[in-house]
């Protein structure tokens, strides 16, 4: 998961900041995610995310203002969940405006639409609108990954979720940076 820098992070509290909730993969997971990204050698750095900063995305926001992620912290700190295993299944190749990307999708799982349906309700009483499409769970392993066929997975990627993160997305960093603002345990 990554490191926060407090230092930096007060520096810009008052202005909006890109924020995510993110479930980040424990080491196993990531070593894993790391070998399949290795079938496709050659591939330049830079489109290949760096391993801290893989995870699955349950809410993301544009530009929240130091008031609303004040509430929003203040919501996740009410949540409650129980661990659970999170299964990454197959891969896919997604057309998206910033280019083609291969994603790996999550398995049906009860306990994940749970803490998604859970954090969109606790980002909505902070006063944030969730994304109006259709969430579809997925990591992305690979960006602008033009002329790529997504190799099948021999098995499932798995982790056991015990924390979910809100996370910092600071593009303006070059290369960008995700600073974990805070942490929130499972029960």
């Amino acid at each position: 998961m990554p490191e926060s820098e407090p230092a930096h992070e007060s520096e810009n509290a008052a202005a909006p900041r890109r924020l995510f909730t993110a479930l980040y993969p424990d080491g196993a997971a990531r070593a894993a995610l790391v070998a399949l990204r290795a079938r496709w050698p050659g591939l330049p750095r830079r489109l290949r995310p760096p391993p801290e900063h893989l995870h699955l995305t349950l809410q993301f926001f544009g530009a929240v203002d130091a008031r609303r992620e004040a509430a929003w912290r203040a919501q996740l700190a009410r949540l409650r969940f129980a661990p659970f295993d999170l299964e990454l299944t197959r891969a896919e190749l997604w057309h998206a405006p910033q280019g083609p990307l291969v994603v790996l999708r999550a398995a049906p799982s009860t306990a994940l639409l749970g803490l998604h349906a859970a954090t969109d309700a606790l980002a909505r009483a902070a006063g944030l609108t969730p994304e109006a499409r259709a969430w579809k769970p997925h990591l992305t392993l690979l960006r602008d990954a033009s002329g790529l066929t997504p190799a099948r997975l021999a098995q499932p990627i798995r982790w056991r979720v015990q924390a979910l993160a809100l996370v910092w997305s600071e593009l303006a960093a070059r290369p960008p940076r995700y600073h974990t603002l805070a942490q929130f345990a499972a029960a």
